[in-house]
């Protein structure tokens, strides 16, 4: 069979393995889709076991559809009544059939949410002031302006938040843990444990489930009911599961009451890319599985059919400093070099000039295709500085969600209303927006409803100094502003009219970010009314460029921009990984020795991607921004 089917050993291994349990280890592109659907194959054909007996378990629907597909061209179409499905597809079913859910008792995402944000705006008065004691980012509102005393629903209005809680209720449910015995980052830990407790009682009254409740009373069931769990064992009497390194506990225990007594538990991982701890995945289940099936044989797929030799070997010396890990020795089938490239620049601004450069000449080779070309991030929130890049250099990309619009930000709201109003001094509005950042004691019950001259506002105010004296100033830096190019001009509102220190006094961290970002995007531009104008499309200009136009073909001949978890699975010819500098990647938030593994491995599973070419850029502004090249860049070279 190995010279039929033009496998290596490790993958012939692996294919033939008839009963009993099995751990194979799989590296990136290392074929282990080609060995789950040949071993479900030669299970069927040559050791006569029957199609329906045989479950495979995949982590998401478009892994189980692909697998199944796969098995289906394999075999050339006979219909193999194998079960393919995802944890919570086979969970389901089970539960259907004992207790007759439907769908309808499946919680929607988005009814998740609402019941969420109703039990915070119900909070007792006292875990609402603990919140708003502890958690700055929380109290973040969407104005930008944190403030005290606030209603509770108030407090918790970005979905950035409500994801969070939402994730660690999943985190207590996957671990069976108390919410007691869970450490919640998002919440003070007596508001998590009573919002915990309600979310649970909600979901019981309505009668809904949500994909982790699925886990938990699939178990229980097993547990406490013989009759049903001999039944299931019967049914699926050989397991394969694929991406076993991201199980958590539950789901572990599940699948090994399902595989009793036989044991014929075939997993296929990496514990390398382990990356979904906020999920409860524990790379540990997979370390070890041989403690719990003493039986089981081992086998490393050890040859990475994607990658060119370099970048596997980089990726590899990378991976190595992690502790909690299988050692491994991976070869690259491509013996081919000068794929990896590590790369400096002074200023975030000159990376994304950097990454645009790059595209274009990669596009000026013969064959090139921007759908080659992948950045991926370490958030969801990509630099504005590379989205203005990549439209200004009339490159098409696509993202999961249209990206953020920097001159929708509050600091370009206010930079745009100074140069509005000084420019043509008609919109009331902008007046009103910027007439006290900074602060200079301006009335709104003194401001005219239409527009009006400055010796109007100066007179409503006649009698009080101290304002006359700074609406006078004000309007001198209107008219001095009308002067100067639109970098010049943030410049100066920035510096010369006090509005950073106005932001830094306010303690608005981000907002400075963004007021940087936005000066920069100003230097491209000779004249305000051009810059204007530009702003005033910008819009349109990012959905067309971020969705590299309407339809599906043009959606495809774009550059992907995704993060470093989606783009697990997946592989280009070229991957650009930009921000790899500490606090980004490791990012700031991973502090314990198992947190930074993990974020090793999300750069290890980021690296290898790439097929022909890996970039590593990062940003080094010791002065200036403090930023520092990441830890990872050092431990590539060994």
């Amino acid at each position: 069979m190995h010279n039929q089917l033009n496998t290596n050993e490790a993958q012939a291994r692996a294919i033939a393995h008839g009963a009993g349990a099995m751990l194979v280890l799989a590296g990136p592109g290392s074929g282990k889709t080609f060995v789950i659907t040949q071993r479900i194959r030669c299970l069927i054909e040559e050791h006569q076991v029957k199609p329906e007996d045989i479950l495979v378990i995949t982590f998401t629907k478009a892994a189980a559809v692909e697998m199944q597909q796969r098995f289906g061209k394999l075999t050339q179409g006979k219909a193999y009544p194998v079960t393919f499905g995802t944890f919570h597809a086979i969970f389901f079913q089970i539960l259907r059939h004992t207790y007759k859910f439907t769908m309808d008792n499946i919680i929607k995402e988005a009814d998740k949410y609402r019941l969420l944000m109703q039990i915070l705006s119900e909070l007792p008065q006292e875990p609402a002031e603990a919140v708003q004691g502890t958690n700055h980012d929380i109290m973040e509102t969407r104005t930008g302006a944190v403030q005290h005393g606030m209603q509770s629903q108030a407090l918790y209005e970005d979905a950035e938040t409500l994801q969070r809680i939402l994730s660690e209720i999943s985190a207590v449910k996957n671990s069976g843990l108390q919410p007691e015995d869970y450490a919640s980052t998002a919440l003070p830990q007596a508001v998590f444990e009573c919002v915990f407790r309600q979310y649970k009682q909600e979901m019981n009254r309505l009668r809904r489930i949500d994909f982790d409740d699925m886990v938990l009373l699939c178990r229980d069931l097993l547990r406490e009911r013989p009759d049903t769990l001999r039944m299931w064992q019967e049914r699926f009497q050989y397991i394969l599961i694929d991406e076993f390194q991201d199980i958590c506990p539950l789901q572990y225990e599940v699948v090994r009451l399902l595989a009793e007594p036989q044991d014929n538990l075939f997993i296929v991982g990496d514990d390398d890319q382990s990356i979904y701890g906020f999920r409860g995945a524990r790379p540990e289940l997979m370390m070890n599985f041989q403690k719990d099936y003493p039986a089981a044989e081992q086998v490393l797929l050890n040859v990475n059919y994607r990658s060119r030799r370099d970048i596997t070997e980089a990726a590899g010396r990378l991976i190595a400093h992690n502790k909690v890990r299988f050692s491994k020795s991976v070869t690259a089938n491509n013996s081919e070099t000068g794929g990896v490239r590590v790369c400096s620049f002074s200023s975030k601004q000159q990376q994304a000039d950097g990454i645009a450069e790059l595209i274009r000449q990669y596009m000026g080779q013969e064959g090139a295709s921007y759908r080659d070309i992948a950045i991926l991030y370490r958030t969801n929130t990509p630099s504005a500085y590379t989205i203005n890049a990549l439209v200004r250099a009339g490159i098409p990309f696509t993202m999961k969600e249209k990206p953020k619009n920097i001159y929708e930000s509050n600091p370009a709201r206010d930079i745009l209303a100074y140069l509005r109003y000084a420019l043509k001094g008609d919109n009331i509005a902008d007046f009103y927006r910027i007439m006290n950042r900074p602060v200079r004691y301006i009335k709104r019950s003194t401001v005219p409803i239409k527009p009006f001259t400055e010796r109007e506002l100066l007179r409503n105010n006649a009698g009080n100094d101290n304002v006359i004296q700074n609406i006078s100033q004000l309007f001198k830096q209107f008219r001095f502003l009308r002067s100067l190019a639109p970098y010049a001009a943030v410049n100066f509102i920035r510096k010369g009219i006090g509005y950073e220190a106005y932001l830094q006094k306010q303690g608005r961290e981000q907002e400075l970010v963004e007021l940087e970002q936005l000066q920069e995007c100003a230097r491209e531009f000779d004249t305000i009314e051009e810059w204007l104008g530009y702003i005033a499309d910008y819009d349109r200009i990012l959905q067309d460029a971020g969705a590299g136009g309407k339809t599906k073909e043009a959606q495809d001949e774009a550059v992907r921009i995704a993060t470093m978890h989606a783009s697990k699975g997946l592989e280009w010819k070229v991957v650009i990984l930009p921000d790899v500098n500490e606090t980004v990647v490791p990012h700031r938030k991973a502090v314990t020795d198992s947190e930074l593994e993990e974020e090793r491995r999300m750069f290890y599973v980021a690296m290898t991607r790439a097929r022909e070419r890996l970039f590593i850029f990062y940003v080094y502004e010791k002065e200036a921004g403090n930023l520092l090249p990441s830890r990872y860049v050092s431990e590539l070279s060994g």
